[in-house]
């Protein structure tokens, strides 16, 4: 096993952690800091962190210097200042630098100094292996029960290897082979991070909303977060491929929801980039409530609108002999110019000295309240995060120990907690990862 320890076999174990991503790792380590007799880390797929390889297209941007309660999204608002008290951006450092991680900044984002996810891994791998903690990859949890006591837990944990998962396979092929049996495991204190539904690819496909319910808990319905947003207009298949700074504005009649700017990507489908991830949880929710969402796309938002129908206005009259096509000629990409001329009518076979004052004006207004209907957001495929899952109010968010099962806790994104992008979600894993971790060290009954 690369940076770890093999399992030594011994079925009761002093903590035991379920999901060895972010979350999962930064808990193993402080909970043996803390004092963890035995930690016991398992995981499914055949190495830890493959998730956070893939995170910030492999740089891993893992936390953000303006770090605000604001910059989440949960049930509980409170849960989450809570949270930020007990684990700060400056508290995030400190762990960083005490597993020998240097830190670089672009603006308020923050990166390994290395630029790479993967040292990030190795670097919490290797802590791991320091202090002992015992791994078990390949290895899937099927099913947990509380055997003990109610202010006495003990879990026990049905696990199945990798090598009896292809059995079960063949068994289903082949009826007359027949699968080992799982074997047990029994834990006086259980985490559960095995995060949410998105990028399944990466093993997240949302078992751990089975446990935690199993277990007693509430689990509000997962959806994807941090994703692009569709329509079916189709004007876009013209678009597609086009990236363009703009304004973003989404609005639930005439209330104004959202507004940020950024790099737009223009697909075949809609729209994608940050500044549309930052808003596809709201879209979700205003579709969800009216079966409609509506959105504004400003392509000149370094202007005033007022002062951009001016220039337009005196490139009418210095260019009078140019044709309506070449108006937004070295403006914005072409692909775009010709969906906004589709849009706004525009006469483009007409001299610029046969186009109207008004149809410039209407042209303008489009430049800067491009209409978008969302019909959808994407599913869980091309989703960063999950929205929803385990409710916060059963679980205390000084140590992420349940209110409802002693010795249990969550961490990561099985919680209903998801932030923008910028390294919230990181953030939020290792801080809630260290917090659970800390308090079943310290947990010695």
């Amino acid at each position: 096993m690369r940076n770890g320890i093999e399992w030594s076999g011994v079925g009761m174990q002093d903590c035991v952690i379920i999901g060895g991503g972010a979350a999962g790792m930064a808990a193993a380590i402080a909970a043996k800091r803390s004092g963890a007799q035995s930690v016991l880390l398992i995981e499914k797929n055949d190495s830890l962190g493959k998730k956070l390889k893939q995170t910030g297209n492999g740089r891993c941007n893992f936390t953000n210097r303006n770090m605000q309660a604001s910059c989440f999204r949960s049930e509980s608002p409170t849960f989450i200042e809570a949270f930020l008290k007990q684990f700060s951006y400056e508290d995030c450092l400190r762990f960083f630098h005490s597993i020998g991680v240097l830190e670089k900044l672009r603006g308020d984002y923050v990166y390994p100094h290395s630029d790479q996810a993967k040292s990030l891994v190795f670097s919490l791998e290797n802590t791991m292996r320091e202090l002992g903690v015992e791994l078990m990859c390949s290895t899937e949890v099927k099913a947990i029960r509380n055997s003990g006591k109610k202010e006495n837990s003990l879990f026990e944990i049905n696990c199945c290897t990798e090598e009896e998962l292809k059995k079960e396979k063949a068994f289903k092929a082949e009826k007359d082979i027949k699968p080992k049996k799982t074997f047990k495991l029994q834990a006086k204190k259980l985490l559960v991070c095995t995060g949410g539904l998105a990028m399944p690819s990466s093993g997240s496909t949302g078992e751990g909303y089975r446990f935690a319910e199993a277990l007693g808990h509430t689990v509000l319905s997962p959806y994807p977060s941090l994703c692009p947003i569709y329509t079916e207009e189709k004007f876009v298949k013209a678009w597609a491929g086009v990236r363009v700074d703009t304004e973003l504005s989404l609005f639930e009649g005439e209330e104004l929801l959202f507004r940020d700017r950024g790099e737009l990507q223009c697909t075949e489908y809609g729209i994608s980039g940050i500044v549309v991830f930052q808003c596809s949880r709201l879209v979700h929710s205003v579709l969800e409530k009216n079966g409609k969402a509506m959105l504004s796309l400003s392509f000149f938002p370094e202007f005033k609108e007022e002062e951009f129908l001016h220039f337009l206005l005196k490139r009418k009259e210095e260019r009078s002999a140019q044709y309506g096509r070449d108006f937004l000629l070295a403006l914005l990409p072409d692909k775009l110019v010709s969906v906004l001329f589709q849009k706004a009518q525009f006469p483009v076979d007409k001299t610029l000295s046969e186009i109207s004052k008004e149809k410039i004006g209407e042209l303008c207004r489009l430049l800067f309240h491009f209409p978008f209907k969302a019909s959808k957001i994407a599913d869980f495929t091309k989703a960063q995060c999950t929205a929803g899952g385990i409710s916060v109010l059963e679980v205390y968010p000084e140590s992420m120990e349940s209110k409802l099962c002693p010795k249990l806790y969550f961490a990561g994104e099985i919680l209903d907690v998801d932030g923008l992008c910028g390294g919230y979600n990181l953030h939020f894993a290792f801080g809630s990862g260290i917090l659970s971790g800390r308090a079943m060290g310290r947990r010695n009954d």
